[in-house]
């Protein structure tokens, strides 16, 4: 069965056994739901699975391009950087006089006084897990309205889900489109759906106690 079938299913599931609880708890009840969908879909996200159980297709391995050494006057002062890279309007490096890893605006190098060429690549070895941002509660919201549960991302966040959830092509840089792979950030599994049966159950059975 299809996750659209699926959710629609819930949905008939559910507003049949609120069919009969007055407006003002159905109100408390739904806004209950909505927190509690909103939970499952962050714990999937946060084990990188898709609705099926099936992992997320793992990023490409990132690889970190550095030079040996370069030396240069900056605001004055001689800086000498190893292992450094260039970025889009910086250097950074690690700074030998400072001990330490240091950026430097390229518009503010006064003069260079000499550049090693020779690089070493290598692979960053732990990926962080994605969308670790996106599926905080800033971005991932839950919202309840009448009879209707809602969990889902709005304006930009909701354009970046997009194109994960099902798989699109996107604008990487002025030059460069690719297509990412699917990977669902909205779903309903088999565990949503007793976890929401039982929250109305035990909502019901409450109220009657």
């Amino acid at each position: 069965m299809s996750n659209n079938n699926d959710l629609a299913q819930l949905e008939k599931e559910l507003q049949d056994m609120l069919r009969n609880v007055e407006p003002a708890r159905r109100r408390l009840m739904v806004k209950k739901l909505a927190q509690t969908l909103r939970k499952g879909q962050q714990q999937r996200i946060a084990q990188q699975q898709n609705t099926d159980g099936t992992k997320y297709q793992a990023r490409s391995p990132r690889t970190e391009v550095t030079q040996q050494r370069l030396r240069f006057i900056y605001f004055g002062e001689l800086r000498d950087l190893k292992n450094w890279k260039r970025g889009h309007d910086r250097i950074t490096g690690w700074d030998n006089k400072r001990g330490a890893i240091r950026t430097f605006l390229r518009n503010r190098i006064e003069r260079y006084i000499s550049v090693e060429t020779a690089t070493t690549t290598k692979r960053v070895r732990k990926p962080q897990p994605m969308f670790r941002r996106l599926r905080t509660a800033s971005f991932l919201r839950a919202r309840a309205s009448g009879n209707s549960a809602v969990v889902g991302f709005d304006g930009v966040a909701a354009q970046i889900a997009n194109v994960h959830q099902l798989g699109l092509e996107d604008q990487v840089n002025p030059s460069v489109r690719m297509r990412y792979p699917l990977r669902e950030l909205l779903g309903v599994t088999p565990q949503d759906r007793e976890l929401m049966l039982d929250a109305v159950f035990d909502f019901i059975i409450d109220k009657q106690r």
